[in-house]
């Protein structure tokens, strides 16, 4: 069964846990294939190690999608916490300023970070459209 051969390690382990197999705790990645490679229920159980390599992808696709989730959830908590501190960057800085014929440094610093953040939040075309259209 060549599925057992994109398996990391750990997921060689559980695979050889669920098809019954001894497992040691120092055992090489090519020791687990190996083992598992010479079982009967690899050599005569088509349908048991399908099902075992099935279960492992599974379990990592979802482990990858929840990965992925927690990354945009950290992602959307740290752009909070931006504009929470932008907020209260313009709120002190509109407490602070008594001159309104121009702009003092903060206040200009400010307007340059806005301008950088909203820069760096502009969403990129899809692939499909490509760049061309950009350089005209």
């Amino acid at each position: 069964m060549s599925g057992i051969a994109k398996l990391k390690k750990d997921e060689l382990r559980i695979v050889a846990e669920e098809i019954g197999l001894v497992v040691n705790e120092g055992m090489k990645k090519s020791e687990l294939r190996r083992l598992i490679e010479d079982s009967d229920v690899f050599k005569n159980d088509n349908e048991a190690m399908k099902s075992a390599v099935e279960d492992v992808l599974e379990n990592r696709n979802k482990k990858s999608d929840q990965d992925d989730e927690i990354e945009i959830e950290r992602l959307k908590i740290e752009r909070t916490k931006f504009e929470l501190q932008l907020a209260q960057v313009k709120a002190s800085g509109n407490n602070t300023s008594f001159d309104q014929g121009c702009k003092s440094e903060p206040e200009e610093s400010l307007d340059s970070l806005i301008k950088s953040v909203r820069t760096l939040t502009i969403k990129l075309p899809s692939p499909k459209i490509g760049v061309s259209f950009l350089l005209r």
